[in-house]
Formats: C-alpha cells, sequence, structure tokens
C-alpha cells in the first residue's frame, strides 16, 4: 500500500508493504521535510515524534538522527526545541526497550498530532488511594514505578523490585480482570 503525504509544498511519499517498512526511507523523507518545508515543518516534527516512539532506525542511521535531534534542541531561537528533545528522548527509549507494539487508537494519534504528548492516567493503589500520573507517548512501567516510588520517598534501587503494576479492565458484566505486566 502506498501513503502520500502533502507538507506543505514538498511531496512527500511512503510506501507501505504488510511485511516490512524501511523505516530508514521515512526517517530521511521526515528530516527532508522537516528541513526544506518551512510552511509544514511543526507538522514533520509531529510525525517524527510518533515515528521515533514505534520503530528504530538502522543503528547506521542513529547517530545522523541523534545529532540531528540535538542540532535542531542546541540552535538559538529554534520553535521546535522541546519537540526535537522529546523525537531524542523516544529515539532512545525505543532503542533500549524496543518501541511501542500497540498502535495508537484514532484519539491518541489526534491528540498527538495536535500536540499532545501525554495524558493523566489513574493509578488505584492499596488502601484505595488514587493518584493521577502523566504518561508520556513512550511511557514504561517502569517509569510508573520510579514516579509513584519517588512521591513515597523510598529511593533505593531495591525499592523499586518490591512493586509492581497490574491492569485493570472491565470486561461486560463480569467483573474486573487483574494482569500483571
Amino acid at each position: 500500500m502506498e501513503k502520500r503525504g502533502k507538507l506543505g509544498g514538498f511531496q512527500c511519499s511512503l510506501v507501505l508493504n504488510q511485511q516490512r517498512c524501511d523505516c530508514g526511507e521515512a526517517f530521511v523523507a521526515v528530516c527532508v521535510c522537516i528541513f526544506l518545508c518551512r510552511d509544514s515543518c511543526q507538522r514533520g516534527w509531529r510525525l517524527m515524534y510518533i515515528l521515533t516512539a514505534f520503530h528504530r532506525c538502522s543503528d547506521v542511521m542513529k547517530p545522523f538522527l541523534l545529532t540531528f535531534f540535538q542540532d535542531a534542541c542546541a540552535s538559538p531561537g529554534l520553535l521546535y526545541q522541546g519537540i526535537a528533545s522529546a523525537c531524542e528522548q523516544n529515539l532512545r527509549r525505543t532503542f533500549q526497550y524496543g518501541g511501542r507494539v500497540q498502535y495508537p487508537n484514532t484519539m491518541e494519534l489526534k491528540a498527538m498530532l495536535a500536540g499532545r504528548s501525554s495524558k493523566r492516567q489513574l493509578f488505584l493503589l492499596p488502601g484505595g488511594i488514587e493518584r493521577h500520573l502523566k504518561i508520556k507517548t513512550c511511557s514504561v512501567a517502569l517509569d510508573v514505578i520510579e514516579e509513584l516510588c519517588f512521591e513515597m520517598g523510598l529511593q533505593r534501587l531495591e525499592a523499586l523490585d518490591e512493586y509492581a503494576i497490574f491492569l485493570v479492565t472491565h470486561k461486560g458484566n463480569k467483573g474486573l480482570v487483574s494482569v500483571e505486566l
């Protein structure tokens, strides 16, 4: 399947094969759009944010992409320093944890394209305590455990091993189901 999109005056196309997606070409195409198309630069950065959250680039391309993001962050007066930094963090986390497996639903994708990259998620703690934490596109369970331990004043690394996160869902009228992540 071929996806074509127009970012400003520059035509970008990405061919998606059901077996394999050459993400290297996608990274290059988005970098070109960001660099050359000033009128669609913001949309290009948002697309890069999504791409870096879900896909790894090649080991050969990684240093070039990281330099691209770092240069964008270091440029004084550049409007997109924040999202460039977020793209760099996403790429590093994708290499560390393997990227997101679950693609965003329509609502999350619309939020990301609108520039909102986090949401407040409810966590239920023992004793009926409710905590809302900010969850980003590339957040992992360890991030949540670290933040909750920090709020409880537990800064020893051993304390992190004592906690787990359970996902609570509601399936019809069958009640609650808990699954350890």
